[in-house]
């Protein structure tokens, strides 16, 4: 097949036809997220005889006829959540309610009834879909009558189709007069004496006056919405479908839905283009011509191609958009009201539940931030760039904070707090209490979720570098998420004995983690947990819930590796999943430690399928640096299988389900390495987070529980050992005025070393054509150890502090970099200073060792050293040191470039060749 190519422009100009209107019928009490396809209006269907709906000012109202007298929403779960049928997995059906029941029917006729009022005179056409949803087959056909006329009869009805383009459709056109209702009428046709497996009625959707789904080009690669495609090398190869009879293909491109252009007219189902950009979103269609030169307009498809979510995510979910390209919000105040819908302006909640659209939101005020009420991201493309805080950082108080889909959050601190306890508990539902109702605060009662920071029903999502600790419920939450990774994270000291309202008191509830990954997904979408330290938490290290998929089979794959925990009491890792790696991680006991097994597959009958484990390389080490045991089973591991569950296959896998997506070291080297940098170590890391690194470290505990005396597990952060809130000294700390003038998320001095410009955002740009906006290649400068260096000032590095793992005669390698100088005085804290007539940019990289022997690990340090000696400022710009303000490049996709290759660039506004 030849493929011809086609690289994109930016003088695309096209107009697409008027958006016709388009009804997904879903199912009832859903989410629309979950259930309404994209570019769709969801209906839930109120149950009874008749409902009524109004869509761009034409009203459908739709009734139970016939024999019928009952309208219901029905779906079948496995294929709207697994399969991604939203659009034809669910629907309304028409039944003949007995009771209020609604069994299934299989030998009368019954209908569905559309009246539309509204319609402009003329001739109008609709397409509906028919799926059976309920697992029925034979399912009986229909007839279709406009103003009582028919149109059409044996009209199938697909069961339960696998994909979109195998569902059962119908099309007809008919003309509207002004002041006139249509009314079209879906019966089933069934003769006397005929039975068949199923004689309802379904509409899944219906679409007003476009083409014909079955005369368009169909099945699009890039699928549809794929925000995600593999085109790491610039180029996508589309293909598609076509009808027969097709001769010709006439593809239509561009970055905005309305500014395409036909790129050429080809024989083929397929076109490859090239120099394709993860800054844009692409849109095409294409239109279909037969032999008698008639032409079908297709439908408008997007895609866009992944980039990392900054060069060090790994893992599932390393490839989360965030606010790439988006607007940028500032947080100036640490209040919060823990209003939704009347957030304080400049708040975190603000930011998160009044603005919207892609956005990256930043920091000008470090301090606390005491959450009012649960804080929850709905929306995708959320970055939160806590390494922006001045000061000490950002921390979360009182409330938990949940983050959304393609979301990226950085540099947070979440240390929930105790509440205050009623005959033991905290006052809540279960024993007739309102929540907050017996004590004096919020702060003190707040029950408005216990738990501290989550992922929950997220798909591709990264949080990276956050500490989460004295939570209640559990610290960390990922249930029902897919495409996830939550990395070089720190939980520690969730409360143990602290008055949970839904246990007895006394109860213990220290739990760490519960966590999802790739549940109802067509495709392989794994939860990656990875160089994450758990210290000092009773249970649920990690609690692995894989859940069950629409048709009840064991579902879930989880990936979990390189993490390092430390004194859990009772519970190690346990749970069950349809697949999981467990691989390398190092389990050290403390002194509250109790149970033997690191990781206990539970098999508990729940669900039909598997649930197996990939069990390598994991080491258990006794308390006070005693012996290592390497994995054995029925020692470090087993399988547990009860409520009848019966066993056909190998639960204990001897090869690993999935690749990783990750780089993965040894246990012994990721103990080292996971202790050098975890937690929220920007712009510092805290005294609480130092102690839990030490403690796992030494294997001690400096703490004992209140209330269950044990070491380690306390039960409040106010027990005899703890910092407490009062002891953490995180003070709030205020950005000075204009330090950002423009508003762009970068202070001025970075777009002055970078010959950006501070008065005018240019956040989006990319500048340095890497793929990476001007705005996070400042964040990604800001996620590593990085310093700010005056004139001929100097800058003396602790190396023991950044690579705290290396503890046995450490010895550390600085790779040369002729950009400065190095006083070694002390070799474990070497003094940095420019190197003579060097102003600028540059980046260290150290690496570190020990006699252990155990690994290495090499990290990077960034320094701008700033000539301020005599006013002249000579800077290599870490961007470019070739451009200035007036002189600007743009490629033929409209990003900014360094400089530019062979090719046609736009220079100074005015089109260029360079050869």
């Amino acid at each position: 097949m030849n493929k011809k190519l086609i690289t994109m422009t930016t003088t695309m100009i096209f107009a697409i036809s008027a958006v016709a209107q388009k009804i997904d019928f879903d199912m009832a009490n859903r989410q629309p997220s979950e259930v309404t396809a994209d570019g769709y209006t969801s209906w839930m269907v109120a149950q009874g005889t008749t409902d009524s709906k109004t869509v761009d000012g034409i009203t459908i109202t739709i009734s139970a006829s016939g024999n019928a007298n009952m309208l219901r929403s029905q779906w079948s779960k496995n294929d709207v959540k697994t399969r991604g049928l939203k659009l034809t997995g669910d629907g309304v059906a028409a039944f003949i309610s007995d009771n209020g029941n609604t069994p299934n029917i299989t030998d009368k006729s019954v209908a569905i009834t559309l009246t539309v009022a509204g319609l402009p005179s003329g001739r109008h056409t609709l397409q509906a879909y028919h799926n059976g949803v309920n697992g029925y087959s034979h399912l009986a056909p229909l007839s279709i009558r406009v103003n009582g006329q028919l149109v059409k009869r044996g009209v199938k009805q697909s069961e339960n189709a696998s994909t979109q383009e195998e569902a059962a459709q119908s099309y007809i056109s008919f003309d509207a007069e002004d002041g006139k209702n249509t009314v079209i009428t879906y019966a089933s046709e069934v003769t006397e004496g005929e039975t068949f497996g199923s004689s309802l009625v379904y509409l899944n959707a219906l679409i007003f006056d476009q083409a014909y789904t079955a005369t368009q080009a169909q099945s699009p690669s890039p699928a549809d919405g794929d925000s995600h495609f593999d085109a790491d090398n610039g180029i996508v190869a589309l293909s598609w479908t076509a009808p027969s009879g097709t001769v010709k293909h006439h593809l239509i491109v561009g970055t905005q839905p309305d500014n395409m252009v036909e790129v050429d007219a080809t024989s083929d189902a397929a076109y490859t283009m090239t120099g394709v950009s993860s800054l844009n979103q692409y849109y095409w269609r294409v239109d279909e011509e037969d032999g008698a030169g008639h032409i079908t307009e297709g439908t408008v498809w997007s895609f866009r191609t992944r980039r990392l979510a900054f060069p060090e995510a790994q893992g599932y979910g390393k490839y989360a958009i965030g606010g790439r390209g988006g607007d940028v919000y500032h947080v100036t105040t640490l209040e919060d009201n823990g209003d939704d819908k009347n957030p304080t302006p400049g708040s975190l909640r603000y930011g998160i539940k009044k603005a919207s659209g892609p956005r990256t939101i930043v920091f000008d005020v470090g301090g606390v931030i005491s959450l009012k009420n649960r804080l929850t991201c709905s929306e995708p493309y959320v970055t939160i760039a806590g390494q922006t805080a001045p000061g000490k950082g950002i921390m979360l108080s009182t409330c938990p904070f949940g983050m959304g889909s393609d979301g990226i959050t950085r540099f947070i601190r979440m240390r929930l707090g105790h509440k205050k306890l009623v005959n033991g508990v905290i006052p809540g539902n279960r024993n007739g209490g309102s929540y907050g109702s017996e004590a004096g605060t919020t702060a003190e009662t707040t029950v408005n979720g216990l738990d501290g920071m989550g992922m929950a029903g997220n798909d591709h999502a990264i949080m990276d570098h956050c500490s989460i600790s004295w939570t209640i419920d559990e610290a960390f939450s990922s249930r029902n998420a897919k495409n996830l990774t939550l990395q070089h994270t720190l939980i520690s000291e969730a409360l143990n004995v602290a008055g949970h309202p839904n246990y007895d008191a006394g109860t213990a509830h220290g739990y760490a983690a519960t966590i999802g990954g790739g549940e109802m997904s067509s495709q392989l979408s794994v939860g990656s947990y990875h160089h994450n330290l758990l210290a000092h938490c009773e249970g649920r290290n990690w609690s692995i819930s894989g859940g069950l998929d629409g048709k009840g089979n064991y579902d879930g794959h989880h990936d979990i590796f390189n993490n390092v925990v430390y004194n859990w009491g009772g519970r190690a890792s346990d749970g069950g999943s349809h697949q999981i790696n467990f691989v390398n991680n190092y389990y050290k006991k403390g002194p509250a430690t109790s149970q033997n097994y690191l990781m206990r597959l539970q098999v508990e009958g729940t669900g039909t399928g598997t649930q197996s484990a990939y069990i390598h390389g994991n080491i258990r080490q006794e308390r006070g640096h005693g012996n290592i045991t390497e994995d054995q089973r029925g020692n470090t591991y087993r399988c547990e299988i009860s409520s009848g569950q019966v066993v056909v296959w190998n639960p204990l896998a001897d090869q690993p389900f999935f690749d990783s997506k990750a780089d993965i070291e040894t246990a012994r080297a990721a103990y080292k390495n996971v202790l050098c940098d975890v937690g929220c170590t920007l712009p510092v890391t805290d005294n609480h987070d130092r102690r839990m690194i030490s403690e796992t470290l030494t294997g001690t505990a400096s703490t004992q529980g209140s209330r269950s005396g044990k070491p380690g597990l306390i039960d409040s952060e106010e027990d005899t050992g703890c910092e407490g809130f009062s002891g953490l000294d995180i003070n709030t700390a205020i950005r000075e005025e204009g330090y950002d003038t423009d508003g762009d998320g970068m202070p001025d001095w970075w777009e002055e070393a970078n010959r950006l410009n501070p008065t005018m955002a240019d956040n989006n740009d990319d500048d340095d054509g890497d793929g990476y906006t001007n705005l996070e290649n400042f964040l990604n400068w800001m996620a590593e150890p990085h310093f700010i260096i005056n004139g001929r000032g100097k800058q003396p590095i602790d190396l023991k502090a950044y690579f705290a793992g290396y503890t046995n005669k450490p010895r550390y390698e600085i790779k040369p970099n002729s950009r400065i100088t190095i006083d070694y005085t002390d070799a474990s804290a070497p003094v940095f200073s420019a190197a003579k007539g060097f102003s600028g940019f540059t980046t260290v990289r150290i690496k570190a060792t020990d006699e252990d022997g155990w690994g290495e690990l090499e990290r990077s340090f960034n320094f701008y050293f700033r000539n301020t000696t005599n006013g002249i400022v000579e800077i290599e710009s870490a961007a470019s040191a070739q451009r200035n303000h007036k002189d600007k490049w743009f490629n033929l996709q409209g990003q900014r470039v360094t400089r530019p290759t062979k090719g046609i660039f736009i220079h100074n506004g005015k089109k260029e060749i360079v050869r």
